[in-house]
């Protein structure tokens, strides 16, 4: 315990330095910043899709730079903790290969791909010469705070959306999440000075170097800055109980490539098992989501009787009265209601008071509804055969890609 106080006040005093230079604050003002921006699009992509917006983008932009702190601080505790020296990672090249592979899918704009490629190549020609074994490290602890921030915010405020799967309309939810994350790493400068600094235990680094110098090494902490992100569709889930399964799924994918760094950094045969694992373990756990997606029933469609909730709007009467997402309205005011336009009809006659009949899990409920007389009810429905405006979604993983040439070759 002494030991991590001690690591946690040094990475406190080198934070706070950072934030008090302006190059720094730049930098991390900038990443702020697009955070916002992204949320504004999927805001416009819910204007576009239903005339609604939240005009949150502001306030989640603030929530991820909170949360991306406190998995910052996770992230670098186990950074400094395995051992992860970024003098021997080739950041340049794992950024450069990053952005390549952004250019053929922006979904590959992820360190699992670019360094599992990279440490591939290094491995066949043996450039760029890097310590591959601490690259699958670095990408592990990420990958590993990626997912507590998935399960602490990745249901938060989802973006409801009109989708079309195999020729079905169905409603769902887009989860798009961004994090910026100011890490502490560790950075070998030359030999130590015994005077100075944190001696750790003999069992550190988890993952070994074995360079002739690294007996006796100085290491500087040294302030990063980057962006985690996640992006899903969820119909046939609750966006809560898809969030909770992606962030499992991603960290087992952590945990064992993890492992597998450590254990290649012991036996140098491993080094080309946690190269393949990384970009294919990771693409394994998008398939995961995306079969799941594809092959279950989705639970966001017309009902045989009433109108089911998609999303309830913001400060709307059927908020305040207490409707929510998967609700079906059976009827207003005693009366039968199958389609929109007759909760319309209601609406346009000017009741201030109205008694929703709703299901909700299997049991009748009754709410009562006050509103203004020129208030719109604030609900979303599921989509059904009127709707024109929608989005369409194939299965664009690596996996999914190789079943449709399979198939294709079968017919031939």
């Amino acid at each position: 315990m002494e030991l991590l106080v001690s690591i946690v006040v040094l990475m406190g005093k080198v934070l706070l330095n950072a934030f008090t230079s302006p190059m720094f604050i730049i930098i991390y003002l900038l990443l702020l910043i697009i955070v916002a921006w992204q949320y504004r699009r999927m805001e416009d992509i819910t204007r576009s899709l239903h005339n609604y917006t939240r005009n949150r983008y502001l306030q989640s932009a603030l929530v991820s730079a909170a949360l991306g702190i406190l998995g910052g601080l996770l992230g670098s505790i186990l950074l400094i903790f395995i051992g992860i020296d970024l003098s021997h990672l080739g950041i340049m090249y794992l950024w450069l290969a990053a952005v390549l592979l952004m250019l053929v899918n922006p979904r590959f704009l992820c360190f699992a791909y670019a360094g599992g490629i990279l440490s591939l190549i290094s491995l066949a020609v043996g450039y760029p010469d890097i310590n591959i074994a601490q690259l699958m490290g670095l990408i592990a602890v990420l990958h590993m705070v990626e997912s507590m921030l998935i399960l602490l915010n990745g249901s938060a405020g989802p973006i409801p959306i009109y989708l079309k799967r195999s020729h079905s309309l169905r409603g769902g939810f887009n989860l798009q999440y961004f994090w910026p994350i100011p890490l502490i790493a560790l950075m070998a400068n030359g030999l130590a000075d015994p005077a100075a600094g944190v001696s750790m235990p003999d069992w550190w680094p988890l993952i070994k170097d074995y360079s002739p110098f690294d007996y006796g090494r100085h290491y500087s902490l040294l302030p990063v800055l980057a962006v985690l992100g996640y992006g899903e569709i969820c119909s046939t889930r609750t966006p809560e109980q898809r969030v909770k399964k992606s962030a499992r799924n991603l960290f087992g994918f952590s945990i064992i490539l993890l492992l597998l760094a450590i254990l290649s950094s012991h036996w140098g045969q491993l080094t080309i098992i946690a190269a393949l694992f990384s970009p294919l373990g990771h693409e394994f756990v998008i398939w995961l989501g995306m079969r799941e997606e594809s092959t279950s029933q989705p639970i966001y469609v017309k009902p045989p009787r009433g109108i089911m909730v998609l999303e309830v709007k913001t400060a709307s009467p059927a908020s305040r009265s207490g409707i929510r997402s998967r609700d079906v309205i059976l009827s207003i005011n005693g009366e039968p209601v199958n389609e929109l336009y007759a909760v319309q009809q209601f609406l346009s006659c000017g009741f201030k008071e109205l008694e929703f009949e709703i299901l909700r899990e299997g049991q009748r409920i009754l709410l009562q509804l006050t509103r203004k007389p020129w208030q719109e009810l604030g609900v979303i429905p599921v989509p059904d055969n009127t709707t024109t405006r929608y989005l369409t979604l194939d299965d664009g993983s690596l996996f999914g890609f190789t079943q449709r040439i399979g198939r294709k070759l079968k017919k031939r």
